[in-house]
Formats: C-alpha cells, structure tokens, sequence
C-alpha cells in the first residue's frame, strides 16, 4: 500500500512525536511561558504537492510537576490519520528549549529559540522518503506548524497548519 505523500510529512514532524527522558528543567520564567499553552487547541491548514487537500488537527498540553509540558494529539487527512505525543521544556544547564522525539525509529532532538514570547523549534532531517524539514512556534495566542517534505523523486509536500485555542 502507498502511503499518501500528504501522510509521510505528518509522519515527520518531529516536533511532535514520543519524548525521551529529558534533563534538569527550567526556572520560572521559561516554566510560565510554556505552562501558558495548557489546554486544548484545534488546528486546520492545506496540503499542497502531489496528494493536496485539507488537514484537521486536535492537540493537547499538560504542564508536568517537573516544568516541561507533554502534549498529544491526532491530525485527519482525507481517508487517513496521524497521532502524535511528546513533551518539550527548558534545559536551565544549555540555555534553551527543546524536544527530544523519536522520528521514525530514529532520535530526534530539536531545539526551540526564544524571540520575545515566541518559542520556535525547527530541524531538518533526511529520511527514507527524501528531505524532510519543519518548524512548530508556540507564538503568543496561537501556534504555527509548518513542514515540507522534498521526496527523493523531486516532487515536494508542504502544510501550513495554524492552532487555535479551545
């Protein structure tokens, strides 16, 4: 069965997939900009490339005692579907944040950057699929997914996807 190119990309977004054991956390500043994202937030954005169309998306953040905030949730995409889960926080010992994922049976970390109150994470990552990049902002008021996937043939899949809180 060939997966849907449209599906291969949600499949890649290591922003958003199962979190490795993750280092000493932040203080309470870094602490209260991520806590903020607590709750239910539903997404909706359009793939483009060789199988376009609609995409839906559900997401849930839950702060943890230890201050890193895991998240889970599904994206819908025509006949198919993507679950996802992970977690994010502040590593006080390097300055920064970061997810640590597993992408495809491969580990992933990400690290996120921080421009105000925006916290942007981004990687790249060539894959059994071709060329695959995406950035997740976690921007004030809203989040921003974005991915591309450049396949091996050329032909290439994006997807914008905006979230808005519930």
């Amino acid at each position: 069965m060939r997966l849907p190119s449209s599906l291969k990309v949600l499949a890649l977004v290591p922003a958003f997939l199962a979190p490795l054991s993750l280092p000493a956390l932040a203080g309470s500043a870094e602490n209260a900009i991520l806590a903020k994202y607590a709750g239910n937030w539903r997404g909706t954005g359009e793939v483009k490339g060789p199988d376009p169309g609609s995409v839906v998306c559900r997401l849930s953040f839950k702060p943890t005692d230890s201050g890193a905030l895991s998240y889970s949730g599904r994206c819908s995409f025509g006949a198919g579907g993507y679950s996802f889960r992970g977690a994010m926080a502040y590593d006080d010992n390097k300055n920064r944040f970061f997810s640590q994922s597993t992408v495809q049976g491969e580990q992933v970390s990400t690290t996120g950057k921080r421009s105000g109150n925006t916290i942007t994470f981004s990687s790249s990552t060539t894959t059994r699929y071709g060329d695959a990049a995406s950035s997740f902002a976690l921007a004030g008021n809203a989040i921003k997914l974005r991915f591309k996937l450049v396949a091996k043939k050329g032909r290439t899949t994006s997807s914008s996807i905006s979230f808005a809180k519930q």
